[in-house]
């Protein structure tokens, strides 16, 4: 998926593969649909997810509401302690091409499409085209193994 060209330092640079993350952000688009049908008017949807004897909650917070675009939080709570700080990504969707991609993660007000290699976050060259993969899974595993709760009153992701 990914593709390497020689820079002017000799260095392999990381190429995005436009069509593919394309392609991937038009599925997670179809997802987001399904796990939130009525984004228009609810501004909180909740998901269980078992793994094994585990459970953990998938939570999708509409942060904000555009004529074209929504931003959603979409964060993960599980009992697994407090050893490993859960995901939580900013995720963009555009409505009029049908599109979601992850524009934050990790407390991080965005996420850049390419990063030189090395850098000072350590950032991966790849990092969002990463995301945006992991979110798609993230989403296919909780369609197809996740149940809704239905909270009230709504509660915020920390």
């Amino acid at each position: 998926m990914t593709t390497v060209a020689n820079s002017k330092k000799g260095k392999p640079r990381y190429k995005i593969d436009l069509v593919g993350q394309q392609a991937l952000c038009e599925h997670n688009y179809a997802r987001l649909l399904l796990l939130l049908p009525d984004w228009e008017t609810i501004d909180e949807c909740r998901y269980a997810i078992s793994y094994g004897e585990h459970e953990a909650k998938l939570c999708l917070n509409i942060r904000q509401r555009c004529p074209y675009t929504t931003v959603l939080d979409v964060c993960h709570e599980a009992d697994w302690g407090q050893w490993l700080a859960p995901p939580l990504m900013q995720v963009r969707i555009y409505h009029d091409l049908r599109m979601a991609e992850v524009v934050g993660a990790l407390k991080q007000n965005s996420v850049a499409a390419r990063y030189e290699y090395p850098n000072d976050r350590m950032c991966s060259p790849d990092e969002k085209a990463q995301w945006n993969l992991f979110l798609a899974e993230w989403l296919r595993h909780c369609i197809a193994g996740g149940r809704s709760l239905a909270l009230w009153p709504p509660r915020q992701c920390d």
